[in-house]
């Protein structure tokens, strides 16, 4: 009973969602929110430090209905490889606050978790 109850309030919190891998339609939202929250920012989030990086993309997943954590752990506890062009661009979105960074600024901005997620990523997606 108590999972259940869980379960639906998992559905219906947003936040909490993970966006699907390899799923072009997913993809396009996606996009779309980057767009969006794009043109609040007066640079592109490339030029940004990590930390506004991070920002960036956990505002593009909540503006598209995912939560960027939850789909960074998800993606990094399910890596098995690129299997398809859809798997391989979210995963290029999901590392973009990364992208040339130690790993000691990686420690101060994500948990353990999104950690070994990341490096999972990093190794099945080179």
């Amino acid at each position: 009973m108590l999972l259940a109850i869980l379960s639906l309030t998992a559905c219906d919190d947003k936040k909490q969602q993970v966006a699907p891998s390899g799923d072009y339609a997913v993809l396009e939202t996606l996009a779309a929110a980057y767009r969006e929250v794009g043109e609040k920012y007066p640079v592109q989030p490339q030029a940004m430090p990590p930390k506004g990086r991070k920002e960036f993309v956990n505002k593009v997943f909540a503006q598209a209905g995912y939560s960027y954590s939850a789909t960074l752990i998800a993606m990094g506890q399910a890596a098995a490889g690129p299997s398809n062009k859809e798997q391989r661009d979210l995963v290029e979105l999901l590392l973009l606050p990364v992208k040339g960074v130690s790993n000691e600024v990686r420690a101060d901005l994500y948990t353990d978790d999104e950690l070994v997620a990341m490096q999972r990523l990093q190794i099945h997606f080179r």
